[in-house]
């Protein structure tokens, strides 16, 4: 990321910023415990690695690189959700996080609040401007000021959606929601769709949004505000906010983040979802659909060797299931890295001639 000088005015999109969408965003505030961590021995000295902020205790930092999860001091301050780019110098207790410095210019621009509300537009990819940090500090505070209404408000410009209190109260409860809670509201709703069946999809949804139990109408109002695609020029992948969804049976189910966009590109649309869960033997799952309303790519990322083979060798199979959608199907690729590397999208491309 390059400096920005005399920020005010000008505008910047940062690279490799954001979190992952996992992590719940009430997470933001956890201390850092001084045990149970991996020393992060398999991490020679002197390494360039790419990490992850998952929580903060004093000038001690809880990161993820890879699959490490660890406390280390760093030589510039950091903000959880940060993604970073370090020497590891592993040569005093706890390790040290010698960043390129660039990486954090841009907020040494801001102080106090303003410095938080850049933090928090950052992390989800969004460009910084001077009227944007404004007007999202002025609803920050006209809003309480509390940490996590700052995520709700930032989620809501993400995806154009207005600042009214109601969208905010809705995504700050739903962004408290766990794995397991999500679950047990998706089960109730499945059971009502079972026995509304008959009814066509507008008047299901009504029936749903006025639901006698308060916490399915308030889960299905919010999946839809998190829902929305994310503006144009925002990678869904970045977004901290993505909707539960579940997918498979009641006895094999995993829930699954999904997240979407859409934009103009040489005078076509192009949809793009990003999607991520953790698999009980595959590992950690990143993956990726773009498509133009003609042809689409599908990429997938897994942290573990073992659990990229597996896919390649479903592939053939993938492969057959994806060709009965009425899209060419250009590209299914499967690589291994970290969710902390850049975003596996870039690595491929989407003909835009078909």
């Amino acid at each position: 990321m390059a400096a920005v000088g005399g920020l005010p005015g000008g505008s910047i999109n940062p690279r490799g910023q954001g979190a992952d969408g996992i992590r719940p965003p009430a997470s933001e505030g956890r201390q850092v415990s001084g045990h149970g961590q991996q020393p992060g021995r398999d991490i020679a000295h002197g390494s360039l690695v790419d990490g992850l902020v998952t929580g903060r205790g004093g000038d001690l930092y809880q990161v993820r690189i890879g699959a490490h999860t660890l406390n280390a001091r760093s030589t510039v301050p950091l903000f959880v959700g940060q993604r970073f780019r370090a020497v590891w110098d592993s040569s005093s207790s706890p390790p040290i996080l010698r960043l390129e410095q660039q990486d954090t210019a841009v907020l040494s621009s801001f102080t106090g609040r303003d410095r938080d509300v850049a933090a928090a537009l950052l992390r989800r990819g969004m460009p910084l401007d001077e009227v944007t940090v404004l007007e999202l500090r002025r609803q920050w505070i006209k809003s309480g000021g509390e940490a996590v209404k700052l995520s709700a408000l930032s989620e809501l410009l993400a995806r154009d959606i207005p600042f009214t209190g109601q969208n905010v109260s809705i995504l700050v409860w739903y962004m408290g929601l766990g794995r397991e809670d999500a679950a047990r509201i998706w089960k109730k709703i499945r059971e009502r769709l079972k026995n509304m069946k008959h009814l066509p999809r507008k008047e299901l949804l009504e029936a749903l949004r006025g639901d006698s139990d308060e916490e399915v109408r308030t889960f299905v109002k919010a999946h839809a505000l998190a829902g929305r695609p994310a503006r144009d020029g925002i990678d869904p992948a970045v977004l901290t906010l993505r909707p539960w969804w579940p997918v498979g049976d009641s006895s094999g189910q995993v829930m699954v983040r999904v997240a979407f966009s859409f934009k103009r590109q040489e005078d076509r649309g192009v949809w793009r979802s990003s999607f991520v869960f953790d698999g009980s033997f595959l590992g950690p799952v990143e993956g990726s659909v773009i498509s133009n309303g003609r042809a689409m790519s599908v990429s997938f990322r897994l942290e573990s060797e073992a659990g990229a083979e597996a896919v390649r060798n479903a592939e053939p199979q993938l492969r057959r299931e994806l060709e009965g959608i009425p899209l060419a199907l250009q590209y299914v690729g499967v690589v291994t890295g970290s969710r902390n590397e850049p975003q596996i999208e870039r690595r491929y491309s989407l003909d835009m001639e078909i």
